[in-house]
């Protein structure tokens, strides 16, 4: 994984490390004024600063004193991908320290608006990033706040694993209307921005069978909503429901149900269609896929190559996939005969329409990342 970073910091002009460094010194220092250096080298800053920056470094190696370069692993305090015992993810320190065995400076640091302006100010010290913050909802953390330094990040020269635009394309819900034409994409899928459409599109979507109606953010099931008529005699009898029907709701986040009329659960779900600084509102219906009971298959790649499969499998009687809802994870390599078709899908066929599907021709995919997938219907190979 690491090799294969430097390979792309010396082959992509979008994150050559060695070119962003004059580029990003120059600007920081008309920027910002000088100061003593807080990330490297030694983390040079006062108590403060290192406490809302750092945290606890234990089991961060000795950084070489002539390192080939700086690198930091952004990450954030809280939410529900910690390690037990840490405050980092399981996966920050090891890859800190993959970075440093092959010469380079490299440190986690926990971002935060309050941290916002102290890591621009100190960005000159810095050749890199790389984000490690899973989407999720986090103490004193903006979501369009970080993306927005790492624009700025990004802007100044530094090179971006993965470049912010990367990021927010990937990371939005609407990721799955765009790909939907792919193999491995559910057609049955639309985006709403506005509540015009997203009252006219869903009344008439739910008419037809469940649904699942999803928020942009989030990773672990928040906002996200199984939708079933209680009547189910009612489907397909009306090009579009009334308001005043019985929808029988669950949240995938941890599998709690309600019970609510359609007119008012869409009410209530208009609150997803409010932009965040930079980041569009919407709101996401697909059909509901049955065989989630099954389980979801998430992909873990490094560039163009699954490196990982992870079989989650929701709790007995439940549709959610998540920790925090009971699923159980089961790890496999890509080579396992049991993936060989979805490999020879996704990977040999679909992952080279992605990009472009996404609007990022001229991108190379992010240094790391994940795809989920849940069976659907059988199909010829």
């Amino acid at each position: 994984f690491i090799e294969m970073a430097e390979v792309c910091a010396a082959n992509n002009p979008t994150c050559n490390l060695v070119n962003a460094t004059l580029t990003a010194n120059i600007l920081a220092a008309y920027a910002f004024p000088p100061s003593r250096p807080c990330f490297f080298p030694g983390f040079d800053c006062t108590s403060a600063e290192r406490d809302l920056l750092f945290g606890n470094l234990s089991g961060l190696r000795q950084i070489s004193n002539n390192p080939k370069g700086s690198i930091i692993v952004f990450g954030a305090r809280g939410g529900s991908d910690k390690s037990v015992g840490s405050e980092h993810r399981s996966d920050t320190i090891p890859i800190c320290n993959s970075l440093i065995d092959l010469g380079w400076a490299a440190v986690p640091v926990f971002y935060s608006d309050a941290a916002h302006d102290l890591i621009l100010k100190h960005s000159h010290e810095l050749d890199g990033y790389i984000s490690r913050v899973n989407p999720d909802i986090y103490p004193g953390f903006t979501n369009s706040h970080f993306d927005e330094l790492l624009l700025k990040l990004s802007q100044l020269g530094l090179a971006s694993m993965p470049h912010p635009t990367l990021m927010q394309r990937f990371g939005s819900k609407d990721a799955l209307a765009k790909i939907k034409a792919l193999r491995t994409g559910l057609p049955d899928t639309h985006a709403y921005y506005d509540v015009a459409e997203f009252r006219a599109g869903f009344q008439a979507s739910l008419a037809l069978g469940p649904r699942v109606l999803k928020q942009n953010r989030g990773s672990q099931g928040e906002g996200i909503w199984i939708v079933r008529v209680k009547n189910e005699s009612l489907y397909r009898t009306l090009p579009t429901l009334p308001l005043d029907t019985l929808v029988h709701l669950t949240e995938a986040v941890d599998n709690h149900e309600e019970e609510r009329t359609l007119g008012d659960f869409m009410a209530f779900a208009e609150q997803y269609l409010t932009d965040e600084g930079s980041i569009r509102g919407q709101v996401i219906d697909q059909a509901f896929m049955p065989r989630i009971a099954e389980g979801e298959v998430r992909v873990m790649f490094v560039g163009d190559q699954p490196v990982e499969i992870v079989h989650k499998k929701p709790r007995e009687g439940g549709v959610s996939a998540t920790l925090k809802s009971g699923a159980t994870y089961t790890k496999f390599t890509p080579s396992d005969p049991a993936f060989a078709r979805l490999m020879a899908s996704f990977v040999k066929r679909d992952l080279a329409q992605l990009l472009p599907a996404l609007g990022l021709e001229g991108h190379q995919l992010p240094l790391l990342w994940t795809a989920d997938f849940i069976l659907g219907d059988p199909r010829p190979p």
